[in-house]
């Protein structure tokens, strides 16, 4: 095939190389890469399904979907280092790819010794050119006058209708949203072209996957097509931007995402959606600081909004701070309590219960499987939810199903990985993953507690001290301890105990028995930790049997430790098993969705 023009990009078939104007970089690709390229051009704007590009690319050889898709993913990569561009390739819903109809594919036209001819020839017909040209420019202005009276004649058309679905869209029921979504859709069957109109309805068809039955994956294939024909009539729409850029960020294309989120926020830095969406991208990062400066900018814009909310909630978890993640979150629950997956992310901002637990169950019956295609990574929440019911063999049979995805966060599949290790009774493997996951960011701390909490639990106090002493030097500083940091204070003056520093010990112990006086008691988990401490074994069995009674399960999502240290302070061997059965019955009733006794 001859060499053509791609956008900005000189393509060269046969040397398997496209150059970036004007630049001149240059991207050498493999020859089913530059394949692909090639007959996604000569498809034009038909759309190439899965099975086309198989038997044009790979010939009819036997190739899985994926592979198709990867080698997508790969040409995207290189095609998207124009930043003139944000979309080369486009995926219709249901129908497969295209080279996006913004880009202007045109033959290089090699230059050869007729041309000097030809100049000649040109210099005869100037004068009719520039007349020809001053009759095109008056006709492009006169388009465009007439073109702009059309455009404001019809949304002022359409004013009522556009405003009340925006209205209405701001509203949590399922029928507010369906009726914003029929005023869109009535907007569209006169004004096809209306970009406001086509990002509104996308927007009404995310509410209804949050707020209805609608699933993720319906939600995305409806939305491409509108998204890509609003970009095309509006590029410097920021909301519209925006909105192309969430759709990149949930097909996992971070790159794009990130550059169209910096566009439209250099357009306006007013919208609380673009800051909230914004967010989501550095919080899936790992950018932790900057997602919570975005979910806070959101929140300024739009304090009540329950979305928001969510979001500046799991900002505040992600940076350990569940004080604030629990107060945004139950905040959002005031102002909007019924969405769709309120079981799930319950889980996220408390302890799992019983309770808790039945509901997750019931959500999952309805809802889990569409979840999990569209979020593979919410496989790893479910294989922690699993391990908190003793289903280790189904735990293992889920996980093998994602952590060889590039997608998965590397942080949350050595947790996941390190949990099922410690299930399993193998120790050494636990602490190497709970180890390698602390060195993904060891300047932090929201990576170190599974680690040190690891060593602990292994008899190596020394170790633990140190690492609590580098992270945590606030927890030892305080004069007076607070109630959100009694769980770590009750491990430090474990970690005191356990290697002999009397002085030290002496004064923890002395505020937290201050602390206790205050408070009476403390919550039961942490009662357990202050018999631990006090050598008060004869407590500790009928404190534990009562807490199953009381709805307690363990919670391998905040602790994946609980099991086999409440086991080990139960003085007998007898208590031991009778306590085991006794919540492994309750596990297992859970999980067969029985009522439990």
């Amino acid at each position: 095939m001859e060499p053509f023009k791609l956008g900005n990009w000189h393509v060269s078939p046969k040397l398997n190389q496209l150059t970036l104007m004007p630049s001149g970089k240059i991207e050498t690709v493999t020859p089913k890469i530059m394949a692909l390229l090639t007959v996604l051009k000569e498809q034009g704007s038909e759309p190439a399904n899965v099975e086309q590009l198989i038997s044009k690319v790979w010939h009819d050889r036997i190739v899985a979907d994926s592979s198709v898709y990867q080698a997508i993913a790969q040409l995207r990569k290189v095609l998207n280092q124009d930043a003139e561009h944000a979309l080369y390739i486009e995926r219709i819903s249901g129908q497969g790819y295209r080279i996006s109809p913004e880009i202007t594919i045109s033959p290089i036209i090699e230059i050869s010794d007729k041309a000097d001819v030809e100049v000649k020839n040109q210099n005869k017909v100037k004068p009719i050119l520039i007349l020809f040209g001053l009759l095109v420019i008056t006709f492009v202005v006169v388009w465009l006058v007439m073109t702009s009276d059309s455009s404001k004649e019809t949304q002022s058309q359409h004013f009522e209708s556009l405003t009340l679905a925006k209205h209405l869209t701001t509203k949590t029921e399922p029928g507010s949203l369906h009726h914003a979504k029929q005023l869109y859709l009535s907007v569209l069957r006169e004004s096809p072209n209306n970009a406001e109109a086509l990002n509104g309805l996308c927007n009404s068809y995310r509410l209804l996957a949050i707020y209805d039955t609608m699933t993720e994956a319906e939600r995305d294939s409806l939305c491409q097509p509108l998204l890509d024909k609003a970009f095309e009539l509006q590029p410097d729409n920021a909301l519209v931007i925006a909105s192309m850029a969430q759709q990149s960020y949930e097909q996992d294309n971070i790159k794009q995402a990130k550059l169209l989120f910096k566009k439209a926020l250099s357009i306006t830095e007013k919208e609380a959606s673009i800051w909230h969406w914004y967010g989501q991208l550095m919080r899936s990062q790992n950018e932790i600081e900057s997602a919570l400066d975005a979910h806070q900018n959101a929140f300024r814009l739009a304090p009540n909004d329950p979305i928001v909310l969510r979001g500046l909630a799991y900002a505040y978890l992600n940076n350990r701070d569940l004080d604030n993640a629990r107060k945004y979150f139950e905040r959002s629950i005031v102002i909007a309590p019924k969405f769709k997956n309120r079981a799930l992310y319950e889980l996220d901002f408390y302890s799992l219960n019983q309770e808790r637990a039945q509901h997750y169950l019931t959500w999952s019956l309805e809802y889990n499987d569409s979840y999990l295609q569209r979020f593979p990574v919410h496989r790893l929440s479910y294989v922690i939810f699993l391990l908190s019911l003793n289903q280790i063999e189904v735990a293992e049979d889920e996980l093998s199903k994602v952590e060889a995805l590039e997608t998965i966060p590397q942080h949350f599949l050595l947790y996941t990985k390190a949990s099922i290790a410690w299930h399993k009774q193998q120790p050494e493997e636990a602490i190497k993953l709970l180890k390698q996951r602390y060195l993904l960011s060891p300047e932090k701390n929201h990576l170190v507690m599974p680690y040190l909490l690891a060593l602990v639990h292994t008899d190596q106090g020394a170790k633990a001290l140190e690492l609590f002493e580098h992270h945590f030097a606030n927890i030892i500083e305080l004069e007076t301890i607070q109630a959100k940091h009694l769980g770590q204070y009750l491990l430090l003056a474990s970690l005191y105990q356990s290697t002999d520093m009397d002085v030290e010990y002496k004064q923890a112990y002395a505020k937290l028995l201050r602390f206790r006086q205050e408070q009476a008691a403390f919550p039961d988990e942490y009662e357990l930790l202050w018999y631990e401490l006090n050598g008060n074994q004869t407590k500790i069995y009928p404190l534990l049997m009562q807490m199953i009674a009381n709805g307690w399960i363990p919670d391998y999502n905040d602790n994946m430790f609980t099991t086999s240290h409440y086991l080990n302070l139960i003085n007998t061997k007898e208590q031991q098993s009778l306590w085991l059965n006794a919540l492994q019955q309750t596990q297992q009733c859970i999980w067969q969705r029985r009522q439990c006794q």
